[in-house]
């Protein structure tokens, strides 16, 4: 699903690189998860795989297809929850969701069954503008998977949320894998990532340091 090779980017003005050759795949039906401070250049491959930033030397594929070539369709395929959830603060819930589901062809999945799922259901008729923070990272993550992508891009998913609802994110997110999804989750929680990841890079300066299995990771570096 995807596939980067000796990936290089550096923003339009800087003298310094924020990638510095990356390599890493993700498969259909895996989570991988990229790790790392503020900085290390997390954010900026995500945009890059999603075709916000293509100033980039070196491949990155995605569902077959180099990114600076992908046209409309590929948007289809993808579904996308950043961190800082991009929703229409004077559009009610529902209407947040039906806006966005005329972007997509479909088919979709029920919009009120996701709402009920993550608890959100009573407020289907509330302005976002009265949303919590969390109540927006929710429904900005049935916004992302409500056209059923074939790659999901998360960004630190559950940020906020208390037990009860970030087990019921956790749950969804591992039905997208299960579904045959590939699931790319940026996160600063060890144990998020432990808990839901098939594999884990750490992204340090730009590039990846480690990349292997939570377990395969343990053994080797311990505490």
């Amino acid at each position: 699903m995807i596939t980067v090779r000796k990936l290089h980017f550096t923003y339009p003005g800087g003298r310094q690189e924020v990638l510095q050759g990356m390599d890493f795949d993700c498969a259909p039906g895996e989570i991988l998860g990229f790790l790392g401070p503020s900085g290390a250049g997390k954010s900026t491959t995500q945009k890059i795989l999603t075709g916000i930033l293509k100033g980039y030397a070196g491949s990155v594929q995605v569902l077959g297809g180099e990114i600076r070539e992908q046209n409309r369709d590929f948007y289809q395929r993808i579904g996308v929850a950043m961190e800082v959830p991009n929703l229409y603060g004077k559009f009610t819930a529902m209407e947040n969701l039906r806006f966005f589901a005329s972007l997509y062809k479909g088919p979709w999945e029920d919009p009120v069954e996701l709402m009920e799922r993550l608890e959100l259901k009573d407020d289907l008729d509330t302005r976002v503008s009265g949303y919590s923070k969390g109540m927006k990272l929710r429904l900005n993550f049935i916004r992302s998977i409500m056209h059923k992508p074939d790659v999901l891009f998360l960004d630190e998913p559950t940020a906020g949320l208390d037990p009860a609802r970030a087990r019921i994110m956790k749950d969804m997110i591992l039905e997208q894998k299960n579904q045959g999804r590939a699931v790319l989750l940026t996160t600063h929680d060890m144990h998020l990532a432990e808990e839901l990841c098939d594999r884990v890079a750490f992204i340090v300066d730009g590039t990846i340091e480690l990349l292997d299995t939570p377990t395969n990771l343990r053994l080797r570096a311990g505490d």
